[in-house]
C-alpha cells in the first residue's frame, strides 16, 4: 500500500512539473500579407526593396490615391497592390504572389498599372540633376575612380525590348538589333543613381538625337555648367559640356585620357545593368501598351534610385570595358571649340 502510494505521489508530482512548463503557443502565419510571413531577407529577394523602404514608399503615394480600391466589389488595401507591382517588376510575373494573397489576375493587372503611374510620378523626386554647387562637389567622387576631372554625370542608352506597339509608325521602334524597343537615355553619377531619364523615344532613334533634344542639353548650353562635363560614348558628338573618347590618340597624354574616360563612362554601363538586374521585367519584351511600358520603365528607375538611397545589394555585375575603337562611329570633324576643350583638359590633366 506505501509503495502505490509512492507511485501515485510521483505521478502527481510529474504531472505538476508538466503544469509549470510553459509551451509555446503556435502561431501560424498569415500567408495573406508577406509582410508577416516573410523574412527581412526572403522579402528583400521577392520584391527588391527592405521592408521599411516599401512601407515608406506606400505611404508617400497614398496621397495620390483617391479610393483605396480597384473596380467593384472588396477592396484591395494599398500595401498589397504595391507588393502585387513590385512582383511583377522583379519578374514579370505579378500572378504567382497574387494567387498567395488570393487577388484575381484581372486585379493584379490593374493594381499593377494604377501603382507604375503612382511610382513614375515620383520622378522628380528621386530623379534630379544636380545644380551647379552640387555637380561641382560630385566631380570629386568620380575623380576618385580614374582620376578624370570635372565630371558632372555619364550618358549613355540603352534599349529595353517591347512588343509590337502596333500603327503605321511601328518600325520606328525597330532598333538596329532587329526587335521592337525603346531608345532610354540615362544620366548617372558616381554611386550609379540616376540623374535624368528619358523614356520616350522609338528604338531606330540614334542616341546623340535624343541628347540633342533632351532638356540636360538645353541646360548645359546656358553655361552654367562651365568647367564641368558630361562623358559620352563615340555615339555622341563632342561638345564643350560633353567629352568623348580619342578615336586615334597620338601620344601617351591621349592614352590616359582614352584609359580614365572609359573607367570613369563605365558607371553609366553599371547603372543600367544593375537596373535590369534588379528588375527583370526590364529584360524582356513587356506584354503592356506603350503608355504603360513608358511608365513602367520610369518607375523603376525610381526604384533603383530608392534601392541605392537605401543600400541595397546592388547585384551589380562587372561590365567589360570596351576598346575605344567599338564605341567610335562618325567623329565630328566640325567641332572646334569642343576638340579645342578636350585637348587643353588632357594637356593639363594627363
Amino acid at each position: 500500500m506505501a509503495e502505490l502510494e509512492e507511485i501515485i505521489d510521483e505521478e502527481m508530482y510529474e504531472m505538476e512539473e508538466l503544469r509549470r512548463v510553459r509551451i509555446p503557443r503556435i502561431v501560424p502565419k498569415d500567408r495573406s500579407d508577406p509582410f508577416h510571413y516573410l523574412s527581412g531577407e526572403e522579402f528583400l529577394e521577392r520584391f527588391r526593396l527592405p521592408k521599411d523602404a516599401v512601407r515608406d514608399l506606400i505611404e508617400e503615394v497614398r496621397p495620390r490615391t483617391h479610393v483605396d480600391r480597384l473596380g467593384t466589389g472588396c477592396g484591395i488595401p494599398l500595401h498589397l497592390k504595391m507588393l502585387v507591382t513590385l512582383r511583377y517588376l522583379a519578374t514579370e510575373v505579378s500572378f504567382t504572389v497574387a494567387d498567395i494573397m488570393d487577388i484575381a489576375k484581372s486585379s493584379a493587372c490593374r493594381a499593377v498599372g494604377e501603382v507604375v503611374q503612382l511610382i513614375a510620378f515620383l520622378a522628380p523626386d528621386y530623379i534630379k540633376f544636380p545644380q551647379p554647387e552640387e555637380a561641382r562637389e560630385m566631380a570629386s567622387k568620380f575623380y576618385d575612380i580614374a582620376g578624370m576631372p570635372g565630371v558632372l554625370g555619364c550618358i549613355d542608352c540603352t534599349h529595353f525590348p517591347i512588343q509590337s506597339p502596333g500603327g503605321n509608325n511601328v518600325e520606328m521602334y525597330r532598333c538596329r538589333k532587329g526587335f521592337y524597343s525603346l531608345n532610354v537615355q540615362g544620366i548617372c553619377d558616381s554611386e550609379l543613381k540616376f540623374m535624368h531619364v528619358v523614356a520616350s523615344w522609338p528604338g531606330s532613334v540614334h542616341d546623340s538625337r535624343i541628347f540633342s533634344n533632351c532638356r540636360i542639353c538645353h541646360l548645359l548650353e546656358q553655361g552654367d555648367y562651365s568647367g564641368l562635363y558630361l562623358l559620352g560614348d563615340s555615339g555622341y558628338p563632342s561638345r564643350e559640356y560633353l567629352l568623348t573618347p580619342l578615336l586615334a590618340p597620338r601620344n601617351e597624354k591621349h592614352r590616359r585620357y582614352n584609359v580614365a574616360h572609359i573607367q570613369t563612362w563605365n558607371c553609366i554601363e553599371r547603372a543600367f545593368s544593375v537596373l535590369k538586374r534588379r528588375f527583370a521585367c526590364l529584360s524582356i519584351p513587356l506584354q503592356t501598351k506603350l503608355p504603360n511600358t513608358k511608365r513602367i520603365v520610369m518607375a523603376c528607375a525610381v526604384l533603383h534610385n530608392i534601392a541605392i538611397s537605401r543600400r541595397v545589394d546592388m547585384l551589380d555585375v562587372e561590365v567589360e570595358t570596351q576598346e575605344v575603337v567599338d564605341l567610335l562611329e562618325d567623329e565630328d570633324e566640325h567641332e572646334l571649340d569642343a576638340t579645342q576643350v578636350r585637348e587643353s583638359l588632357i594637356q593639363r590633366w594627363f
